[in-house]
């Protein structure tokens, strides 16, 4: 036991506590404990004195490592708190030794709790601190002074530096652990420590270790890339003397005696680490090389996962990048389609339009040089109500797309509404030279629909149909009943379609001929749509195009689905 003032100075201490630190005499009283202890037991403990200095709590420090030349290797647990002795307030240390046994388990212990640690993390650069630390310090901890990290390079052909821990005194390593040892050994633990630890200017370990560089062929001979080679543990007792270390080596590290454990994943190396006891002089036995050995394969296999988690993470990125590019390139195409098809749609109104508005503008300046003449002025009206009547046609058919107008649902008998419909069209097609067959089946079962939509349905497939056909053919026109369905087949002997060119053709603003609004088929798609029916089409090149409209016999209104190549209904012809 250790008495000590509030200004850490020594008031008494008994021989077990000199013993037991391993001190070779006892210190005079009035010294300050930082003097009177050895610098690793001072650094371990005095996070543990603030506390008492500064909350008034006991406090308790695990494994705290000596090293004395009476005992090279001692592992110290130290409990310290405040008391009042003779009216004086004191804090008194305690120091307990951990036996051979004792640490075994504790070694034990920190390895599994390290393994897990690996296991959870996924930054690579957080896998190799707690790596190193593991090797460095701690009541468990492998109790090396110093440890170096080398990784293969992505290529493969060389070991690259990493990362290195260990103190440029005898302090540094047992400084880390004692900022945890207190703490459960959990992930965030380490993630913590390895922040402070990044953020330090003072890391000259890390600055030598970015140096290193060996190839695996050129200095295959020699370390650390021969124990990467030979995939075994190897150590080096007179590192000045060994033919398989390097001047250079010898000149990084500065110690005789050093160890390279390679870190195997799948039976090859994925780098090594490096580790020595430069300042304690504490032998490297073969106990802590076969530790050390075990640790670094659940460390290579944990590194391995970082790295893969590191470039699915990269890949993610990249994808992200690569999406967010492909998305603006298609809003820009989108936009640029948008531009073109109001564009097209602005030239075809215009073509459109054109025709009656110069009538009516040439029939009117008629107008005012006989506007007293009575048969003048009726002819010119005329013509002028004409081609207006013409032009709220040519809206009509611009406007209603855009229009919206629910349909009027009610029953309909569709053999009669499509022989109306073709009546009124047997002059066009006398004048097209298009002959027509009619085949409509006897007793049609009626449809709910709204006639004047169903109506422009079919007059805009009778007009797609002359279009396709500019030198004559044969329009025919079939309807029967199937399986709940009412169908209709319009087909034409024209031009037919590619089949790339089938999705396409109920786009508004579409069509492959040389006029028309590109709205006729847009519209059929509309009405079709409104009235739960399926479109199908199907199209030959140089053959011709039918299309069949399924309407179906209940009440239930269904989506209809896009356009797709079929056989024909039963029954059409």
């Amino acid at each position: 036991m250790l008495i000590a003032d509030r200004d850490l100075r020594l008031v008494e201490a008994n021989a077990l506590f000199w013993d037991a630190i391993g001190a070779s005499e006892a210190a005079e009283a009035g010294i300050a404990i930082e003097r009177a202890l050895p610098e690793e037991l001072f650094e371990g403990i005095k996070p543990a004195l603030d506390q008492v200095l500064e909350v008034g709590t006991r406090a308790e420090v695990q494994g705290v490592r000596v090293y004395t030349a009476a005992q090279p290797h001692r592992v110290l647990d130290l409990r310290s708190g405040p008391a009042t002795i003779g009216g004086r307030q004191v804090i008194i240390l305690l120091a307990d030794a951990v036996p051979d046994t004792g640490r075994r388990v504790a070694e034990l212990t920190l390895l599994h709790d390290m393994i897990r640690v690996l296991r959870q993390e996924t930054k690579i650069e957080r896998v190799l601190f707690a790596t190193l630390t593991c090797a460095t310090a701690g009541s468990g901890g492998l109790g090396f002074n110093r440890a170096w990290m080398l990784l293969t390079d992505p290529a493969g052909e060389g070991l690259e530096g990493r990362m290195a821990l260990g103190p440029s005194s005898a302090a540094e390593a047992h400084r880390i652990w004692a900022e945890v040892s207190s703490q459960p050994r959990t992930l965030e633990d380490f993630t913590a420590a390895y922040d402070r630890w990044a953020e330090s200017d003072d890391r000259p370990l890390q600055d030598v270790v970015s140096r290193m560089r060996f190839s695996l062929e050129a200095d295959a001979d020699e370390l650390p890339a021969l124990a990467a080679l030979q995939r075994r543990p190897i150590k080096v007792d007179d590192a000045e003397h060994d033919e398989r270390v390097s001047d250079e080596l010898h000149r990084l590290i500065g110690a005789s005696e050093f160890v390279v454990v390679p870190m195997l994943v799948s039976d090859q190396a994925c780098g090594v680490i490096m580790a020595d006891n430069l300042y304690s002089g504490a032998p490297i036995t073969h106990g802590h090389i076969r530790l050390l050995a075990l640790f670094a394969q659940h460390a290579g296999i944990a590194i391995e996962n970082a790295q893969a988690y590191h470039e699915i993470e990269a890949r993610e990125r990249e994808l992200s990048r690569a999406y967010a590019t492909l998305k603006r390139t298609h809003d820009e195409l989108v936009r640029a389609k948008q531009l073109a098809a109001l564009g097209e749609m602005s030239a075809r109104i215009a073509h459109d339009l054109r025709n009656p508005l110069v009538t009516i503008g040439g029939w009117a300046r008629a107008l005012t040089e006989e506007p007293d003449d009575p048969d003048a002025v009726g002819r010119v009206a005329a013509i002028i109500a004409e081609e207006t009547s013409d032009l709220e046609q040519i809206l009509s058919v611009l406007l209603e797309p855009l229009a919206g107008r629910r349909p009027e649902m009610r029953a309909t008998d569709l053999g009669r509404l499509i022989s109306d419909a073709l009546a009124a069209q047997q002059n066009e097609l006398a004048e097209r030279k298009v002959r027509l067959e009619l085949d409509l089946a006897p007793d049609l079962p009626q449809i709910r629909g709204d006639p004047s939509q169903l109506r422009r349905c079919l007059l805009n497939l009778v007009d797609n149909a002359l279009n396709a056909m500019p030198e004559g053919g044969t329009l025919t026109v079939a309807a029967g009943a199937h399986d709940r369905h009412v169908w209709l087949r319009m087909a034409d002997t024209g031009i037919g379609m590619p089949q790339e060119i089938t999705p396409r053709i109920f786009d508004a603003f579409f069509t492959t001929g040389p006029s028309g609004s590109g709205l006729g088929l847009a519209v059929v798609w509309n009405i079709a749509q409104s009235h739960g029916c399926t479109i199908e089409v199907d199209s030959t090149p140089g053959e011709g195009t039918s299309f069949t409209i399924l309407f179906p016999l209940t009440t239930a209104q269904h989506r209809p689905t896009r356009p797709r190549t079929t056989t024909p209904a039963p029954g059409a012809m």
